[in-house]
């Protein structure tokens, strides 16, 4: 078990000019790490060096791998995830969702393949699956996964909505936008049993495929839904504030583009997306 000093560790932590994820490496203890060093995070936090004084112990402790930043970008990038035999199902399915959180979408689909070979009406692996082959661009791969998961669901009575908002998406950036609505508005017309954030997506899709239909105050009608579910969520606020803009309502547009500032001062976020359901 790797014993450390907790004064370090603790003045780490609360820098503000380490916003990375720390880890530790495991083959060190706390004897090992000079006395030097740890003079310093005490005088540092007494108060009696300077801010500089203690980053440059910060940077000997990273130097000699004392400790690791960033540890989710230091996976080797080159080496292929290999599923073990021994994993559980659950297990591998587990990774492919990590691998998926990370962005690292090429390998996540390499574990839902092997979680499918297992088990090949899994809907959850399915579905997720169909959401890393739609973050690689392969579209037509993720919208006939959506679609087999949809029909195992419908089979044992027991449909996964997000694979319904996520094909409808897919149609949607294919252009068949009739199409898409009927998927999106399948989750409407379920909202008793359908989980909050997935109604959520159908319905803001719903307002932006109208969006794209010039359609803007029947696409404010559905962003105003989505937003009585989540008041504070970004993507029905960017929307509604880009469709009052086209409509000209600039004192109400500006209004709801400060209440975007509040979350993101990004403005590239403030432009008409797509809500992908991934939970």
């Amino acid at each position: 078990m790797l014993i450390v000093n907790h004064k370090v560790i603790a003045i780490i932590f609360g820098m503000s000019l380490l916003l990375s994820p720390i880890v530790l490496t495991q083959d060190v203890s706390a004897q090992q790490v000079p006395t030097w060093v740890k003079n310093t995070a005490k005088w540092f936090g007494d108060g009696l060096i300077t801010e500089k004084e203690f980053l440059k112990a910060i940077e000997y402790l990273i130097e000699n791998k004392f400790i690791i930043i960033n540890p989710s970008d230091d996976r080797s990038q080159n080496e292929t995830p290999k599923p073990s035999s021994y994993d559980s199902f659950e297990k591998i399915v587990e990774k492919g969702i990590e691998e998926l959180k990370y962005g690292d979408h090429e390998d996540a689909i390499i574990y839902f393949d092997e979680a499918l070979k297992r088990n090949p009406d899994n809907v959850r692996a399915m579905v997720d699956k169909g959401i890393a082959k739609a973050s690689t661009g392969d579209l037509d791969g993720a919208k006939q996964l959506f679609d087999q998961a949809i029909k195992i669901g419908e089979k044992n009575k027991s449909v996964d909505y997000r694979a319904v908002v996520n094909a409808g998406i897919a149609l949607s950036i294919y252009g068949n936008q009739t199409e898409a609505m009927s998927y999106f508005d399948r989750v409407i017309d379920n909202s008793n049993i359908v989980r909050q954030e997935t109604l959520y997506a159908a319905l803001v899709n719903k307002g932006i495929v109208l969006y794209e239909q010039e359609k803007y105050p029947e696409a404010i009608s559905y962003y105003d839904q989505a937003l009585e579910i989540n008041p504070g969520k970004l993507g029905a606020i960017v929307n509604k504030a880009n469709a009052l803009q086209e409509m000209r309502d600039y004192d109400q547009a500006l209004e709801w583009f400060e209440k975007a500032y509040k979350i993101t001062k990004d403005p590239l976020a403030w432009r008409p997306s797509f809500i992908v359901i991934t939970e």
